[in-house]
């Protein structure tokens, strides 16, 4: 009952830091951007605030999210990602849907 892991076992030594997140990556945007799609409803804000939502916030959030020279988590960037890639996927839609 509850058998802690040696001290010397690769899963005691392993943290999410130690990922080499880059991998994971492509897959992460392409689920987070069909998320951010489907929640979409195709109206709401003004046109302008969709297009620097899709041009300059979600990249910029992509942009932190794949810097290696920012001292954040894996987490932190992962959770980047999701929003950057939601945020363009999401303000993409709402904009075409009012064209």
């Amino acid at each position: 009952m509850g058998d802690a892991l040696p001290e010397d076992s690769i899963y005691s030594r392993m943290s999410l830091d130690d990922v080499d997140y880059k991998v994971y990556m492509p897959i992460l945007i392409i689920i987070f951007a069909i998320f951010g799609w489907l929640s979409a409803p195709g109206f709401s804000k003004g046109q302008y605030i969709h297009l620097i939502d899709v041009l300059v916030y979600g990249p910029y959030l992509i942009y932190l999210a794949m810097k290696k020279t920012y001292t954040f988590s894996v987490a932190e960037k992962v959770f980047l990602l999701f929003f950057g890639t939601t945020t363009v996927t999401y303000n993409l839609r709402n904009f075409l849907s009012r064209l």
